[in-house]
């Protein structure tokens, strides 16, 4: 049986959202985001992924696998993302 945890995360506003999801992901599989073998552009069109959420206007969900995790992007309050990773490591 896999053992899920869940993390989340709320990104800076400074940074591109395909950026803080890899940083996501990275945290929690307590890896360094520059040494994990998991490559987002291979898996999400990085561009579209930093275009849905731009304006903090879209009231919307995303999930995607990725990594042996599930990412779901949700909009705060204020539009802002906040990313939950579940890691089925």
């Amino acid at each position: 049986m896999e053992d899920t945890r869940e993390f989340y995360y709320e990104p800076d506003e400074n940074e591109e959202l395909s950026s803080e999801v890899v940083t996501a992901v990275a945290k929690a599989h307590d890896e360094d985001v520059l040494e994990q073998e998991w490559i987002i552009n291979e898996d999400i069109n990085t561009d579209a992924l930093d275009g849905l959420f731009q304006d903090n206007n879209l009231k919307m969900t995303l999930q995607f696998e990725a990594d042996t995790t599930t990412a779901t992007i949700t909009s705060g309050r204020d539009g802002s993302p906040i990313i939950k990773i579940e890691s089925h490591r």
